[in-house]
C-alpha cells in the first residue's frame, strides 16, 4: 500500500473561471476626500421638526444590494429608509451582520441620532455633480438649545455605492460627539444582512468620509456554521445561478473562518446586466475535496432572494477536516489502483484519539463527513474532554471484505505517527467496519495486535447481515422487480453483499406477478468469509452496540409490538393475482410483517393488470441484535417463512465482549440513540 498525504489545492486553481470572489461580505468601503459642497434645496418637511420623515424622489433609480429604488424616505433623526415609508424611529439601532428587527429594511443611516431640526439646523437635498445628496445641517441634538450643531450627509451614485460625509460631528451637545450616542451603518433586510459601522462609540471624525461600493448587478452572500460545533465552516463553496436573458451565468462564493464580517461572504459580478433574473443556488462542496455532510437539525438552510441577490445562512454542516491522509490501495486487479482516506478532525499532535472505521458501501455514495454525522453526539462530547477523532474511508467499498485488511493497518499506523512512541489507539467499526476491524484483528496484519488499546464494534454484523429471504422475500423483489442499475440492486448484487448476508439470491425465475417470482439462494460466500475469521485475542479490551433489541427486560424483542417496521415498495405496472403471495407468511430472519391479499391487490380471486403497489414490511435493523452481538444459535434459518415466526429470542447471553448494550426497541441502522452513545463514550473513558 502506498501512502500518500493529500494537500489542498491552490485556491486560486480551483476558482480560476468560476467568478468566485473571497471579498468580505460588505459593500467594500474605502476613504475618500471630505466633499463640503452644499446639497441645494431644503427638505420643509422635515426642517423645523422633531421625529418626522418626508418621501423623496431621486433623480436615477438607485441600486441597494439586489434591489432599486427611486424614492428615499429622509428622517430628521439622522437616517434614510430606501422607499416610500415612514422613519420617525427615536432610538438609534444596533445593527447586526445578519439584520436586525430593530431596523428598518433599507435603511441607509450616517449618523441616526435623537437629533431635533426644530431646535435648530434644517435638512437639505439634491444634485451636486453625480451625485444625489441628503445633508443634515447644523441640526441640534433632542435637548440642545445652544451651541455649534451637527453636520454630515449620504451622497448617492448611480451605480449603487453611496458615501457618508461627515463635516462636524463635536458640537454643543457633548453626549453626542463623535457618534457615541448614534448608530452608523445599513443593512439590506431584517433577515438577511446588515452592516454595522458603529454603536454608540464616538469613532466618527469631523471632516472625513468613506465609500460603499455595490458589488455588482448580481451577488451572493453566504454564511455558514458547523453543526456540531456552530463554528464557522470554512473552504465550502456556494453557486449563484442567474440569467441575463437568455445567457447563462454564475457566480461562486467561498466560505471562511474569518468573523471580521460574523462570517458572511460574498461572491460578485460587476459585468452581469443590469435586471438579471435568478435560478437558485447550490452548494458545491469544499474546494479541498473534503467530504462535507449535515446534520438534519431544524431549521437547515435558509435561503433569502432579494432582487438580484440571494443570501444563503446555515449551521447544519459537518466540520472542516484539518488535514487528510491518502493511501494508494490495489485490490485483486493490481494495475487499477484507488484512493482511500483518513481524514482528521484536529491539527497536531494527537494524545486521545478514537479511530472509527466506515462500513457497507459498494456504491461509493457515503463519506467521512457522513460518518461524522451518525456518531454527532459522540464526537461533539469526545472533543470537549480532549479527545480526537479520526475517520477512515476505504478506496472502492465494492470489494471482497478480506481486502480491507491492510487499509485499516495503515490508518492506525497513520494515527500513531502523530502520537508519542509506545502509544496505542482505540478503533471502533462501525456497521461492516466493526467485522473489518475484527478480522484485520484476527490475522494480526502488520502486527496491529501490539497497537490497539481497545476495541468496539457498533452494529456490526458479526454474524452475518439479512437481506429478507431469497425464495420469495425482499430479495426476489429487487432481483426480479428492479433496474439493474438501481442502488438496491447494485447494493444487493455487490462483492461486499456476498461475503456479509447469510443467504444470497443467485438465479432468479421472475413472474409478471411479483408474487410469483422466486430467487435461488447461496449462503458459501458468507460461509466462506465468516468460517475464515475467528476472534482477536481477548487480552485487547472489546465492546459491542446492538442498534436492534437485546434488552431482557423487554423479552429480547425480534419482532415484538415496538419493532418499528418500515416499507419496502415495489410500484407500477405489473399483473397479479389474489392469494399468490400467502397470506399470514412472514420473512423470519428480516422481521417481515404478515402480508395479505389488501397488501397486493383488491380483486379477490382473479387476475388483473395494472398499476399496483407490492409491499413488504420488515425490520429496519437488518442487523439483528444476535448478530451484531455475535450470539449463535438464535438465528432462525434465512429463509423461514412461515405464519408463526417467533416474536422473540429464546435467550441472548453474549460472551464474546467485555461489555455490550442494546436498544429496547429495534432501532434503524443508521441512528445511534443517546443511550447507546452515552454507553460507547463510558467505555472509551475507562479505556483511555
Amino acid at each position: 500500500m502506498k501512502r500518500t498525504l493529500r494537500q489542498g489545492a491552490s485556491l486560486a486553481a480551483l476558482m480560476l473561471g468560476l467568478g468566485a470572489t473571497g471579498a468580505s461580505a460588505y459593500y467594500p468601503q474605502t476613504v475618500v476626500p471630505y466633499d463640503g459642497a452644499a446639497a441645494p434645496a431644503i427638505l420643509a418637511t422635515v426642517s423645523g421638526c422633531d421625529d418626522c420623515s418626508q418621501v423623496v424622489n431621486l433623480p436615477f433609480a438607485f441600486p441597494f444590494y439586489g434591489k432599486s429604488f427611486t424614492q428615499v424616505t429622509v428622517s430628521s433623526n439622522g437616517h434614510l429608509v430606501l422607499g416610500n415609508t415612514t422613519a420617525t424611529g427615536i432610538s438609534n439601532p444596533q445593527l447586526s451582520w445578519t439584520g436586525t428587527t430593530s431596523a428598518p429594511a433599507g435603511l441607509i443611516s450616517p449618523m441616526w441620532d435623537d437629533w431635533n431640526p426644530g431646535a435648530g439646523g434644517d435638512v437639505y437635498a439634491g444634485m451636486v455633480g453625480s451625485a444625489y445628496v441628503v445633508e443634515w445641517r447644523d441640526i441640534y441634538r433632542y435637548g440642545q438649545a445652544s451651541g455649534v450643531g451637527y453636520s454630515f450627509k449620504v451622497k448617492f451614485f448611480g451605480n449603487g455605492d453611496f458615501e457618508f460625509h461627515y463635516g462636524n460631528v463635536t458640537g454643543g451637545s457633548s453626549t453626542a460627539n463623535g457618534g457615541a450616542s448614534a448608530t452608523s451603518g445599513y443593512q439590506e433586510g431584517q433577515n438577511t444582512i446588515g452592516h454595522p459601522v458603529s454603536y454608540d462609540q464616538a469613532v466618527l471624525v469631523s471632516a472625513t468620509a468613506k465609500r460603499f461600493s455595490r458589488p455588482g448587478p448580481v451577488a451572493l452572500f453566504v454564511n455558514v456554521r458547523d453543526g456540531l460545533y456552530n463554528e464557522l465552516r470554512p473552504g465550502l463553496r456556494y453557486s449563484l445561478d442567474y440569467m441575463c436573458g437568455t445567457t447563462p451565468g454564475v457566480v461562486s462564493a467561498i466560505t471562511s473562518s474569518s468573523t471580521t464580517s460574523d462570517g458572511w461572504e460574498q461572491g460578485a459580478n460587476p459585468f452581469a446586466c443590469a435586471t438579471p433574473t435568478l435560478v437558485g443556488t447550490r452548494l458545491e462542496g469544499d474546494v479541498s475535496g473534503y467530504s462535507v455532510s449535515t446534520y438534519p437539525l431544524a431549521g437547515g438552510e435558509t435561503k433569502v432572494f432579494s432582487g438580484s441577490y440571494a443570501f444563503v445562512r446555515r449551521a447544519d454542516v459537518t466540520p472542516r477536516q484539518s488535514s487528510q491522509s491518502a493511501f494508494t490501495v490495489t485490490y485483486a486487479d493490481p494495475s487499477k489502483p484507488y484512493r482511500a482516506v483518513l481524514d482528521y478532525w484536529q491539527s497536531g499532535p494527537l494524545d486521545k484519539p478514537l479511530l472509527i472505521i466506515t462500513g457497507f458501501d459498494p456504491l461509493n455514495t457515503d463519506s467521512t463527513a457522513n460518518y461524522l454525522m451518525l456518531m454527532g453526539d459522540v464526537v461533539r462530547t469526545l472533543r470537549a474532554e480532549g479527545f480526537d477523532v479520526i475517520i477512515g474511508k476505504h478506496g472502492d467499498g465494492n470489494q471482497r471484505l478480506g481486502w480491507f485488511r491492510g487499509e485499516v493497518s495503515a490508518w492506525v499506523d497513520d494515527v500513531l505517527g502523530r502520537m508519542p512512541a509506545g502509544s496505542k489507539v482505540q478503533v471502533a467499526g462501525i456497521s461492516q467496519g466493526g467485522v473489518v476491524l475484527r478480522d484485520t484483528l484476527h490475522n494480526n496484519v502488520n502486527v496491529i495486535q501490539a497497537k490497539v488499546k481497545a476495541w468496539y464494534s457498533v452494529d456490526s454484523p458479526q454474524l452475518g447481515a439479512n437481506l429478507g429471504r431469497a425464495w420469495r422475500g425482499a430479495q426476489t423483489l429487487v432481483r426480479c422487480h428492479k433496474s439493474s442499475t438501481e442502488p438496491a440492486y447494485r447494493k444487493l448484487t455487490s462483492a461486499a453483499a456476498h461475503d456479509l448476508v447469510y443467504s444470497i439470491a443467485t438465479t432468479c425465475n421472475c413472474d409478471n406477478e411479483p408474487e410469483n417470482s422466486t430467487c435461488d439462494n447461496t449462503s458459501s460466500f458468507h460461509d466462506l468469509y465468516y468460517s475464515s475469521m475467528g476472534w482477536p485475542t481477548s487480552a485487547i479490551p472489546r465492546y459491542a452496540l446492538a442498534f436492534g433489541d437485546a434488552n431482557p427486560t423487554n423479552g429480547f424483542t425480534k419482532m415484538g409490538g415496538d419493532s418499528r417496521l418500515y416499507d419496502f415498495s415495489y410500484g407500477g405496472w405489473f399483473c397479479s393475482e389474489d392469494r399468490d403471495w400467502e397470506p399470514g407468511q412472514r420473512d423470519c430472519v428480516a422481521g417481515s410483517r404478515t402480508l395479505t391479499a389488501a397488501d397486493i391487490n383488491t380483486d379477490q380471486g382473479t387476475s388483473v393488470c395494472g398499476t399496483f403497489r407490492l409491499r413488504l414490511q420488515f425490520e429496519p435493523a437488518f442487523i439483528n441484535a444476535d448478530s451484531a452481538l455475535a450470539v449463535t444459535g438464535n438465528a432462525l434459518g434465512t429463509e423461514t417463512a412461515s405464519s408463526s415466526c417467533p416474536v422473540n429470542y429464546s435467550t441472548l447471553s453474549p460472551t464474546q465482549w467485555k461489555d455490550w448494550a442494546s436498544n429496547d426497541h429495534n432501532e434503524k441502522h443508521d441512528i445511534l440513540t443517546s443511550a447507546l452513545a452515552n454507553k460507547l463514550l463510558s467505555w472509551v473513558r475507562a479505556e483511555q
